[in-house]
């Protein structure tokens, strides 16, 4: 059944970050959020993060659903939740982009009204290339969905400036949606209480700049419904803990 309801038309813009397993979700979501690389991910968990960020010259809260299941585990309750969706797949794995192109094809089908980024990760890699680029860009172009090759482990700037736009993207879809049915887009306020701090830009970074990170198992993950547990970003100790100076949970 089709399914074009957007869920998300007030609030933090949802981003569902969804792609086989080991082609970069991890590194990708976390390079973006705080420009480092990390290699190594634990991968049976869905990871939920709430932040501010710089979008189109203003803050804009941003939930991110770092995805760990199956596109048959929890496809419904991901693509009920997101309003956008970042498909991930490595270049150099070409089971990796089957798995991407029938999950464009079934939110062409079932969330056509969504934005969507086909992402090709481990540009880098040149000699173990299985997908050319040629073929990936035609196929997003098929679906009406974005297109871009990067390389996470190799810099944060492209990873930035693909998802910077991407989500300006989102925004002004969003903020066109409800102009046509006669509202004015509105920000919702976020209490500190509910998050561990902000990304509210780039070049000027907030005195703690710290992301609010939720980790949700098998039976809340369907639920999508998020279990407390806060992480201090730089070193993800976890907040019951010492604190980590000069970053201090809230």
């Amino acid at each position: 059944m089709k399914d074009d309801r957007n869920p998300c038309q007030s609030g933090p813009l949802r981003v569902a970050v969804l792609g086989a397993g080991e082609v970069g979700k991890s590194a990708l979501t976390v390079r973006y959020l705080t420009k480092r690389f990390i290699g190594e991910y634990r991968s049976d968990t869905d990871m939920l993060y709430k932040c501010v960020l710089q979008v189109d010259g203003t803050p804009q809260p941003v939930e991110i659903m770092d995805t760990s299941a199956s596109c048959d585990e929890s496809s419904d309750a991901h693509l009920q939740w997101a309003e956008a969706f970042v498909v991930v797949y490595s270049v150099t794995d070409k089971e990796s982009y089957r798995w991407a192109a029938s999950t464009i094809e079934e939110l062409t089908n079932r969330r056509s009204s969504a934005c969507v980024l086909m992402l090709g990760n481990k540009s880098d890699l040149g000699h173990l290339r299985e997908v050319e680029e040629v073929e990936a860009r035609s196929l997003a172009l098929t679906h009406a969905a974005r297109f871009s090759e990067v390389s996470t482990a190799e810099s944060c700037t492209p990873v930035a400036e693909v998802l910077d736009n991407f989500l300006k993207e989102v925004k002004s879809q969003r903020n066109g949606s409800n102009n046509q049915n006669g509202g004015s887009p509105k920000l919702r306020k976020i209490s500190v209480t509910k998050m561990l701090g902000s990304l509210i830009g780039r070049s000027s970074p907030p005195p703690t700049p710290m992301t609010h990170l939720i980790i949700l198992d098998k039976e809340e993950r369907s639920k999508l419904q998020p279990a407390m547990r806060r992480l201090c970003r730089p070193c993800l100790r976890p907040a019951h803990s010492l604190p980590c100076s000069p970053h201090t949970a809230v």
